[in-house]
């Protein structure tokens, strides 16, 4: 248990994992961990797993990128149509603690857990064609521009003919409202000086005491990412969009739509959605995140 301003926190988690996570992000924010495998890793896997045992998958190679608090590679270590898991990180904190969950939670299956540099995620250790499986969840939009094109391609080279790739939990650079990291409409459209401004104005309270190099850091995801930055440089050659056909998409966003506000919205996205299914493009382009499934044929 995590006693943080008089609330308890209980967790399965043992004291060494609880405390390498406080020394990572404070206790305050160690706590909202706790939760994630449910609430972040069974609710982004659920349609990939049903679709993969629809298909009659068994004995998969799969590589988490950016694996932070292990949440995903728990998820993964227990679905059974997946025989290995390879995750990094660029965040060794991480990394560490993924690996201790490891090791403590006995999640056979789990490979390795590396600690890449940015520089070496542009070019993975990993033989073309390797995986059966690539997971990058709540990542592309944390890649920094000027390396983020030789990463996202990376993904696909290891990805095995016939294999899944899932971008999921992406926000959406072009819908109007960014509700990842600032919290503001059209900042993520902005130069960065204009959006630091924008964002101290907007967001007093938060982005205040934030300068401008801070602000602007790797690994910030104010901006956010396209549905081009998420295909590789050869964009849909060689690859089959079945992110609706697996749940994902608008149905995802449907059935997942909690606030009252959302929910309202609901019949306006449906015609969004419905619009650009017409149209010949993903639906998803019209949602505040991407939540993709592709199939390299």
């Amino acid at each position: 248990m995590l006693t943080v301003d008089g609330h308890d926190h209980v967790t399965a988690y043992s004291e060494r994992v609880v405390r390498m996570l406080i020394d990572r992000k404070g206790p305050r924010r160690a706590a909202l961990y706790f939760p994630f495998k449910e609430t972040r890793g069974r609710h982004f896997l659920s349609p990939l797993v049903r679709h993969l045992r629809g298909l009659g998958a068994g004995g998969l190679s799969a590589l988490e990128v950016g694996c932070s608090f292990g949440h995903i590679t728990e998820c993964l270590a227990e679905t059974r149509e997946v025989a290995e898991v390879y995750a990094f990180d660029t965040d060794p904190a991480f990394v560490a603690i993924t690996r201790a969950k490891v090791e403590e939670m006995g999640l056979k299956s789990v490979r390795d857990v590396a600690a890449f540099t940015t520089a070496e995620t542009c070019r993975l250790p990993y033989a073309d064609a390797r995986f059966d499986l690539v997971l990058a969840i709540g990542v592309v939009e944390h890649l920094p521009a000027r390396t983020r094109r030789a990463q996202v391609d990376e993904y696909y080279r290891v990805l095995a003919p016939g294999g899944h790739i899932a971008v999921l939990d992406t926000p959406n650079r072009f819908f109007p409202l960014e509700s990842h990291s600032v919290g503001l409409p059209f900042v993520q459209w902005l130069p960065p000086s204009l959006a630091h401004a924008y964002a101290r104005l907007g967001r007093p309270a938060r982005f205040r005491d934030v300068g401008y190099a801070e602000f602007i850091a790797d690994g910030t995801g104010w901006r956010n990412a396209s549905l081009r930055d998420c295909l590789p440089s050869a964009g849909w050659t060689g690859l089959d969009d079945v992110t609706e056909a697996a749940g994902y998409g608008w149905r995802f966003f449907r059935d997942g739509a909690r606030s009252r506000s959302r929910r309202a919205l609901l019949p306006v996205f449906a015609v969004a959605c419905a619009a650009l299914r017409a149209a010949g493009q993903p639906p998803s382009l019209c949602l505040p995140y991407l939540n993709l499934l592709f199939r390299k044929s």
